[in-house]
């Protein structure tokens, strides 16, 4: 007896791309730039300072 349901799916490569992101100066928090419609935005969890940097994130 066989099961099909068991069967190993092939292995993807993960897709990455440099992101601009506002990240937080006290926290660990961070936003990608196209969701922050702010010039100079403050960090929703404890309302710090935010900078503006790049970060390396997987897309897919």
């Amino acid at each position: 007896m066989s099961y099909f349901n068991n069967r190993k799916k092939p292995a993807s490569e993960h897709v990455y791309a440099n992101v601009v992101i506002w990240q937080c100066s006290e926290c660990n928090c961070w936003s990608r730039q196209e969701f922050v419609h702010m010039a100079e935005p403050n960090c929703p969890m404890c309302k710090g300072l935010m900078n503006r940097e790049a970060k390396n994130i997987r897309i897919e």
